[in-house]
């Protein structure tokens, strides 16, 4: 098995390294899919690089490591911005702008558009009282999403959210605060920073604990779409305050890799062992939100030039940031690799046309491709 390993992080190492090659030119291959699910992971790259190792040369994580060489992966996936709500928020929306409503701390007046360079809360989230340190209730996101579609379109999605206190809830971190055990944390969950998730009640509801994802794969009442977040114990985050249950002292690398590998193959087990994954077109995709790569565009600063990213800063080109993207289906091929250069908008872009719906922000840019050879038909 080591030796199986190894050869699947230098292929796919040299693969990346290599003139984008793949197996389609058509993003209109993308089939039509009867459940999605996205799983979010955090904060790694996919090899050692800039100057932190990676996810598929990293000994702490075979259960990926081995999901990456049985299933298909996108070698040159990229994160598209920093830090982590950007490219949540990314996700859903095809962009990494939003409304500042307090604007504290920079130049611009409250209530202006810019691009989101921060974790800060959404606009609607609430935080316990004294002596609890308040979180920043920043953005409000009034771009349309990918729920405000599925919806639209007579379909359903659902945020399932490890250590969500309770379906529904405006706390922005828990439990604790800003500064202490957070253990779900609101910037990990693009959904309450969008309008039209903030003002429908039934929407908002729609972000639930993680344990609901156990029932509804036995009772087969998955929705359409599934995103799932681990807490920040579990998702290779970590937390160093010693009030976490994975801080202090437990909160080395190794330890947060191990136990979102872990996680990971909890949940890939759980979701392809369910009756919902035997029934129907269905696709898993396992990816991170960033990595540590750099900015596609330093010079970007809404406090002393224009308040929205310049073209720049959506350019494949100028992307450098690669993390983890693996693809499985019920139905198609393994062992494939889509070599161009994907990013969120890809994913984003790829879950739209497989449902069938127009495309968002960037998803809809003509260098934005889905990952359609990842989810070609097969023979298993």
């Amino acid at each position: 098995m080591k030796t199986a390993l190894c050869s699947l992080a230098m292929t796919l190492a040299l693969v990346a390294g290599a003139p984008a090659t793949h197996a389609h030119d058509h993003d209109d291959d993308v089939p039509a899919l009867d459940h999605v699910f996205v799983l979010v992971l955090e904060n790694h790259n996919s090899f050692t690089s800039f100057g932190s190792i990676g996810i598929l040369d990293n000994p702490m994580a075979p259960q990926l490591t081995a999901l990456a060489e049985t299933y298909n992966v996108a070698p040159n996936y990229h994160a598209v911005w920093h830090p982590s709500l950007p490219n949540y928020v990314a996700m859903i929306t095809g962009d990494w702008i939003g409304t500042d409503v307090l604007g504290t701390g920079h130049t611009y007046p409250p209530g202006s558009t810019v691009g989101i360079s921060d974790d800060d809360s959404p606009s609607v989230a609430t935080d316990y009282g004294a002596p609890a340190t308040a979180s920043k209730h920043r953005w409000r996101v009034t771009l349309p999403s990918l729920a405000g579609q599925l919806v639209a379109a007579g379909k359903d999605w659902r945020a399932y959210l490890q250590n969500l206190p309770e379906t529904g809830t405006h706390l922005a971190n828990w439990p604790g605060d800003a500064n202490t055990g957070k253990l779900y944390a609101v910037k990990h969950n693009p959904f309450p920073y969008v309008a039209e998730v903030q003002d429908h009640p039934a929407e908002f509801a729609k972000q639930v604990p993680l344990e609901q994802l156990f029932s509804d794969l036995g009772s087969r009442q998955v929705p359409a779409f599934a995103y799932i977040v681990p807490d920040q114990c579990r998702d290779m985050h970590g937390l160093s305050n010693p009030l976490a249950p994975c801080g202090g002292a437990a909160d080395t690398d190794d330890n947060d890799v191990k136990r979102g590998d872990d996680m990971t193959g909890w949940l890939v087990d759980a979701i392809l062992g369910s009756p919902v994954w035997t029934h129907g077109r269905n696709a898993l995709f396992i990816v991170f939100d960033e990595g540590n790569g750099p900015l596609s565009c330093p010079s970007y600063n809404p406090d002393s030039g224009p308040l929205l990213p310049p073209a720049a800063c959506y350019d494949p080109r100028n992307f450098n940031d690669r993390v983890v993207l693996i693809a499985i289906t019920n139905y198609g091929v393994q062992g494939d690799q889509d070599t161009r250069p994907p990013s969120h908008f890809s994913l984003l872009k790829t879950i739209e046309a497989a449902f069938g719906l127009p495309y968002l922000g960037h998803a809809a840019d003509p260098t934005t491709h889905t990952l359609a050879p990842l989810l070609a038909p097969g023979n298993h």
